[in-house]
């Protein structure tokens, strides 16, 4: 059987290997927690795109719906831009409450993508991979 000698040269290229895999495999989790987050943020915007024009189509059909009530279709729309006016103030009235609120919702949601569990299996996959055709390059 064949002795292998201690060689520099030798321990150095295992070094590089190895951190090369380690940039690999640090880009590979960059990736995917990114993508995680980006996915996430799109349909985030959907859902406020959406809920915009939800709201935009209920303040017409309530405008409408107060103007029939009070025979003009101008104070149907004037008493809901006053609905809205009064929803404004109470948002400025709890202003820093609502924006701790939504601070917490969003660093949490965003801790949770980045923290997911399922982007590892993903990785470590790609990276066993990785490894087995560099092994059998190498052999």
């Amino acid at each position: 059987m064949e002795e292998e000698k201690f060689s520099f040269s030798g321990t150095f290229q295992k070094g590089k290997e190895y951190v090369d895999t380690q940039i690999k495999l640090l880009k590979l989790k960059s990736l995917a927690k990114g993508s995680r987050i980006v996915g996430s943020l799109v349909l985030d915007v959907s859902k406020v795109v959406l809920s915009l024009f939800i709201l935009f189509f209920c303040s017409l059909a309530l405008g409408f719906f107060l103007g029939e009530l009070l025979d003009s279709y101008a104070l149907g729309f004037l008493l809901t831009g006053v609905i809205f006016f009064i929803i404004l103030l109470l948002i400025r009235a709890f202003e820093p409450a609502l924006e701790s609120i939504f601070m917490n919702l969003t660093i949490r949601k965003l801790a949770n993508k980045w923290n997911g569990d399922e982007d590892e299996d993903v990785i470590q996959e790609k990276v066993k991979t990785d490894i087995n055709e560099e092994f059998a390059k190498n052999k």
